[in-house]
């Protein structure tokens, strides 16, 4: 009995040394060298996200925050750091509705979409950046389509879509995020223009609709005539083999 009183007493004195530094368990690792807080402003906590997100060259990508600001870093596989987006001014609160919003990864790029305005109803623009560097490589601007897919590389936008340039609306500019090559479809002269005075439209991207992508042809329809509810629009077509400009 003697026996089995100092066996029960030993267990007794091996759990408390093990219970006196419980095991913390590490739900999410931060990096020490992030700035994510608020303290007069803890909801900023729910509506930015800090964790890292890796891309397949091994550089990552993060959000940082404090009271006043909100920025995105890029730090490549050798923990050089680059800001490559901060929104200021106050406006950490819309952090994720304005500005930088959205990232698309390619070969050797990715692509932030950006929002102007927070709300309705201007289109979105596009920033491309290099996945190597975190280097801006090009302002692209609006677009009627921007690929989901990093295995086709490209973003249509209406031509010289600029508001310092004089607009030229009768081509699309087909740009292959990858090679950062450009080229030109040719549209029917005065089609974008007609379509925008017909229904009133501030911008171009308005009178095209969701482009479709089939194997490597990508399908772009447009209107040109008065939209009226309950009518079916008669859509025009323009259908481009991205095939020939996937090199």
């Amino acid at each position: 009995m003697k026996r089995y009183l100092n066996i029960l007493a030993l267990l007794l004195i091996v759990a408390a040394c093990t219970n006196k530094h419980p095991t913390k368990l590490n739900i999410a690792q931060k990096n020490p060298s992030q700035n994510c807080d608020c303290t007069k402003d803890t909801l900023l906590a729910q509506i930015i996200s800090c964790e890292p997100i890796s891309l397949d060259n091994g550089a990552k990508l993060y959000w940082n925050y404090n009271c006043d600001s909100s920025w995105i870093t890029f730090e490549n596989r050798n923990r050089e750091k680059k800001t490559i987006f901060t929104l200021g001014d106050g406006l950490v609160q819309l952090t994720n509705r304005l500005g930088h919003t959205s990232f698309q990864e390619f070969r050797t790029t990715f692509l932030y979409t950006n929002r102007v305005i927070s709300g309705c109803c201007d289109p979105d623009d596009y920033y491309l950046y290099s996945k190597a560097s975190g280097k801006l490589i090009k302002k692209i601007g609006t677009a009627i389509y921007v690929s989901d897919n990093s295995q086709i590389p490209f973003v249509v936008s209406v031509a010289n879509r600029s508001h310092i340039q004089k607009f030229d609306f009768n081509s699309l500019t087909l740009y292959n995020v990858d090679t950062q090559k450009s080229f030109r479809i040719k549209i029917k002269k005065g089609e974008i223009e007609k379509g925008m005075k017909n229904n009133n439209y501030m911008f171009p991207e308005y009178i095209f609709d969701n482009p479709t992508i089939h194997g490597q042809i990508l399908t772009i329809k447009y209107f040109t005539e008065k939209y009226i509810k309950g009518v079916n629009l008669k859509y025009k077509t323009i259908k481009i083999d991205l095939k020939q400009y996937n090199r």
